[in-house]
């Protein structure tokens, strides 16, 4: 058998520019892929390339904000109301992570809808997009709102 090389957290950390604690969060969420040998996390490449590719680490396909937009914005698309929300949220380089944890729990907490969010880091800003029913994005963007003032 073909030896593979492995990476530990901090390895991925440095070679992805990302922090330790945020590539654990990466393994805890699901968003990273590794294997635990002892007490160690361990990665392939193919685990490190995956996290930055168009797949999840389930091998389902990442929908991004433009993905939710677009599926609006079909002409064929089924005559139920809908509404669609696109938000831009800025944040300091130090907030990454508390943002990105506050935004999933929201999220998670509006399962009858349709999201994506994309970290955009050269702008600072985590882009959100959300299609749904008028009453489930009303309830959606309350929270948003909410979120934003405690920012």
């Amino acid at each position: 058998m073909l030896e593979q090389k492995l990476y530990t957290v901090a390895d991925v950390a440095e070679l992805t520019g990302l922090t330790s604690r945020t590539i654990r969060n990466y393994l805890k969420d699901g968003t990273l892929r590794g294997r635990k040998i002892g007490v160690q996390w361990r990665f392939t490449e193919d685990d490190i390339n995956r996290l930055f590719s168009e797949v999840d680490a389930k091998g389902e396909k990442i929908l991004k904000p433009q993905d939710i937009i677009s599926e609006f914005l079909k002409p064929e698309k089924e005559q139920q109301a809908l509404c669609c929300f696109a938000w831009d949220i800025p944040f300091c380089e130090n907030e990454e992570e508390k943002i990105l944890k506050e935004m999933k729990k929201i999220l998670s907490a509006n399962k009858d809808m349709a999201f994506a969010w994309e970290v955009m880091r050269e702008r600072q800003v985590l882009r959100v997009a959300a299609l749904g029913t008028s009453d489930k994005m009303e309830e959606f963007a309350v929270r948003m709102r909410e979120f934003e003032q405690r920012k």
